[in-house]
């Protein structure tokens, strides 16, 4: 680039790649913008220096199928986290998109967009941004290439020496459109000859084009629209993913994972209600009633938060927010049904927004639920996926319907509605919550980290998060357990004896209810799967049983199948130094010196003859049991025990 200035392009210091130190000048290009989604391969490319990758989602990163070609589909990929960590996956596949400038590399010609996966998801904790796609097109079937011409954007790239900084500068698009008669080719160009000149060298193929973008709240983000593919004298050639076949593209590879592509478009139209609550009142918005685009939704002043589906509406994306003194969120209602679009939906203000009326999902979508959260009554999947984020609460309080599916990216999903979607369910982080019925899902997946919880029913579950039935305590049913990918388990005990079968929002304690009759398990726990059993109870004494956990409607004697999973105890205390807190409770670990006996948990699994559910009475199930013994060493105080008082024997918490 002409007129480099270190301060002013370079994204880092000093220590790239292995200890980046950020470029904190304000005279940085990209100064205000969180750059921890830009990302950069960890194998060298021609002994060059290291590619740049923007990450779509905790798995996916945008890359170049013309580098891959070189026979590197098996890099590495790094990021610098918002919370300072570098954080180093594997790569382990590359998927063309099927659109971009057609080139050769490798003795392979294909269009150059291309997404790779991650073997495991990015962790929550590093704090990584993910990118949306800027979507300025005036329709969601057909791309408007003219509506790109003239942004200002950051192009990136590799420094000029080996592991030297990446760089980004301002360029400005100069022609966007096909790149052939191929309706699949198309690209963004700048001209390399303007000044500042930018100009794309070998080594800087597959780096993200970006986009500074307001958001409707004020927000600087950065955007993406593709990315660097080659040159053509003069000009830059970058190929464009924000076009909707290659989209739609990339949410094929991510979906099948749990992730939809964020997307996101300038408000075209801004709900005022002047006349009236009518969705479909053209007087209700600025600008007209919009189909088919981005339009908000500002709580405050003399604004009515009461929109009335009193028509069929489709909006491509929704953005929510609020001015000063706002004290309530919108309410949609009505007999009509609302189509969301690709952009989804976004809360920016710190408001629950409630939709009674019924919602479809136009295409795959992600919402950011905010601050505030959303409440959703019956949501027709459509055959798409809805990922949800947000540091909020969302409720879904109707059914979910159709060949869809629902991913939780946030804080807490709560479903309370008797569901039929057939599409899968994944916990990338959170809590998922399940009071309804999902048992038609294709199955519940937990991310690390991640938590299974409620009173409802499932399908079958896997991963490598944590369940914890009941919402303390209580009874989640599911199909079956597969625990090879690391399953944890947390069991609530509040009583002794056996839960309390026919409540299952008040079982007493804590169950897993597991229905399939031929396999509960499809492998069995190792040292690998965490069993925490917190015993809610003020006073233990030897003797004591507690059944729950684990319930399977066989009668086989499933205790060979759980005995080697790493169970952990604990007991009721609030206090300094306790060990853990689970559920608002705090808890000590099980003490196994107590004076005068060792205390030490055996566990078995007991014939239930009958187990009076909601949903109708098991007999001859099997339930997991623990009982409080002495450790064997402790046997040689028995005489010594059996002279102290009863208060003594006794354990008081």
């Amino acid at each position: 680039m002409t007129g480099y200035s270190a301060a002013v392009n370079d994204r880092f210091t000093s220590g790239f790649p292995t200890n980046p130190a950020p470029n904190t000048s304000g005279s940085f290009a990209g100064a205000g913008y969180d750059w921890s989604g830009v990302g950069w391969s960890t194998t060298t490319y021609a002994a060059s220096s290291y590619k740049g990758l923007a990450l779509l989602s905790p798995r996916h990163f945008l890359t170049a199928q013309h580098y891959e070609n070189g026979g590197l589909l098996t890099q590495g990929v790094s990021i610098l986290g918002g919370d300072g960590s570098i954080f180093s996956g594997t790569n382990s596949g590359i998927s063309n998109l099927g659109f971009g400038v057609v080139l050769t590399n490798g003795g392979v010609t294909a269009p150059d967009l291309a997404l790779g996966t991650l073997a495991a998801p990015i962790a929550t904790s590093t704090s990584m941004a993910r990118y949306a796609v800027l979507d300025l097109n005036s329709s969601s079937a057909a791309p408007t290439y003219g509506n790109y011409v003239g942004l200002t954007a950051l192009a990136y790239g590799r420094g000029d020496v080996t592991n030297g900084s990446p760089r980004t500068a301002p360029v400005v698009i100069s022609n966007s459109g096909l790149a052939s008669s191929d309706p699949t080719s198309g690209v963004v160009i700048t001209d390399r000859s303007g000044t500042p000149s930018v100009q794309l060298v070998e080594g800087d193929s597959g780096s993200p084009l970006l986009v500074g973008w307001t958001n409707p709240a004020g927000g600087a983000e950065l955007t993406v629209i593709g990315l660097n593919s080659g040159v053509s004298d003069p000009y830059n050639v970058m190929s464009m993913l924000a076009v909707p076949g290659a989209m739609n593209a990339a949410n094929a590879v991510m979906t099948p994972d749990g992730y939809a592509l964020r997307v996101q478009g300038n408000m075209n139209a801004l709900w005022t209600g002047s006349a009236g609550t009518s969705i479909s009142s053209g007087g209700n918005w600025s600008g007209g009633v919009r189909t088919d685009q981005y339009v908000g939704f500002q709580a405050g002043g003399s604004v009515p938060t009461t929109v009335t589906m009193n028509a069929a509406a489709n909006l491509r994306g929704i953005f929510f927010s609020t001015t000063a003194g706002a004290a309530q969120g919108f309410t949609f209602s009505g007999s009509n049904a609302l189509t969301i679009g690709r952009g989804g939906l976004t809360n920016y203000a710190p408001l629950r927004q409630t939709f009674t009326a019924g919602l479809v999902l136009g295409d795959h979508q992600y919402w950011n639920v905010g601050s505030g959260g959303v409440t959703a009554g019956a949501i027709n999947t459509n055959g798409k996926l809805l990922e949800i984020a947000g540091s909020g609460t969302a409720r879904i309080t109707g059914a979910v319907s159709g060949t869809g599916g629902l991913a939780l990216s946030g804080q807490r999903l709560e479903l309370t509605g008797s569901s039929s979607y057939t599409g899968g369910t994944w916990v990338h982080s959170g809590a998922l919550v399940v009071d309804g019925n999902i048992a038609s899902s294709s199955g519940v997946t937990i991310d690390a980290g991640a938590v299974l919880g409620g009173s409802g029913r499932v399908g079958a579950i896997t991963g490598s998060g944590a369940v914890g039935p009941g919402n303390s305590p209580g009874i989640l049913t599911a199909t079956n357990v597969n625990p090879t990918g690391g399953l944890d388990f947390s069991f609530e005990f509040a009583k002794t004896g056996a839960p309390i079968w026919g409540t299952g929002t008040a079982s007493g304690n804590d169950v897993l209810r597991l229905i399939d009759p031929s396999a509960p398990f499809t492998a069995a726990l190792g040292a690998a799967n965490e069993i925490d059993v917190y015993l809610g109870v003020t006073c233990l004494a030897l003797g004591d049983t507690f059944q729950g956990g684990f319930f399977t409607s066989a009668s086989e004697n499933f205790l060979s199948t759980i005995q080697n999973a790493s169970f952990t105890y604990y007991v009721l205390g609030n206090g300094l130094g306790n060990a853990k807190s689970y559920a608002g409770q705090g808890y000590y670990l099980l003490d196994t010196t107590f004076w005068p006996t060792y205390e030490s948990v055996t566990v078995s699994t007991v014939s239930v003859v009958s187990a009076n559910f909601t949903d109708g009475t098991v007999t001859n199930g099997r339930v997991m049991q623990l009982v409080i013994v002495p450790e064997p060493a402790a046997f040689g105080l028995a005489a010594l025990g059996a002279a102290l008082t009863a208060a003594f024997r006794r354990r008081t918490i």
